[in-house]
């Protein structure tokens, strides 16, 4: 053997080389099943979503066709998104913080990650309920549930083709696409919950909405984190 061959064997850097995570991939797979079944069920349904953000048009046809949640293509698309954000929430906890993501095996992270996103979501719902029976703003809270779910499911519609190619490319770059997608979509979504707001006029009752059930349950989330 060369000298010169035995210096490439010897350098050879596995930390490059992309490593295979059979439960990532299994769980890939069921998305690309779920993405592919929407697509071709429920086409116009999802399309109606991902324009209703931009487009107030769009949103008063949402809102004319029902609450979001009455059919079973929004119970799948509803999987879908929580699926698709567990996948990317472990993604970058793993990648950025594996120390904290080295006690578990990998798919209970995944299982922890989306029971607090389903939790969170509930909990979202049933807050959401409890500030209209307070404040009488029964029409605003479908309104704002709504954008919601438009929101979850525009950023998770971008963001599964770019999970895909962090995971298989390693281009972890597109996780600053990712953080850069989801601040326009939430400054979109915090115009158009002021925007219902300054119809019904009642500014008061969405500062308190706003700090209490927008803000404050993200930042003590926040807090856990940083404590573990």
């Amino acid at each position: 053997m060369s000298l010169e061959h035995w210096l490439l064997v010897t350098q050879f850097n596995w930390d490059k080389v992309l490593q295979p995570n059979n439960w990532l991939t299994a769980l890939f797979c069921v998305l690309l099943f779920l993405f592919t079944l929407l697509l071709v069920t429920f086409r116009r349904k999802m399309l109606l979503l991902f324009h209703a953000l931009f487009s107030q048009r769009h949103f008063s046809l949402v809102q004319r066709d029902g609450k979001v949640l009455e059919t079973r293509g929004s119970i799948l698309l509803l999987l879908f998104d929580l699926l698709t954000l567990t996948a990317g929430l472990v993604m970058f906890c793993t990648t950025y913080l594996p120390s904290p993501m080295s006690k578990l095996p990998f798919v209970a992270y995944l299982g922890i990650g989306f029971v607090v996103l389903l939790s969170a979501y509930v909990l979202k719902l049933l807050a959401n309920e409890l500030y209209s029976v307070l404040f009488g703003r029964d029409k605003e809270r479908a309104a704002v549930n709504q954008y919601k779910f438009i929101v979850m499911t525009d950023f998770s519609v971008l963001a599964f083709p770019m999970l895909l190619l962090v995971q298989y490319a390693g281009f972890r770059f597109l996780y600053y696409v990712l953080f850069a997608v989801l601040l326009v979509l939430l400054v979109i979504w915090l115009y158009r919950l002021m925007k219902i707001n300054s119809m019904s006029g009642h500014g008061f009752h969405f500062f308190l909405y706003f700090c209490t059930l927008e803000i404050l349950p993200w930042t003590l989330l926040f807090k856990v984190l940083l404590i573990v």
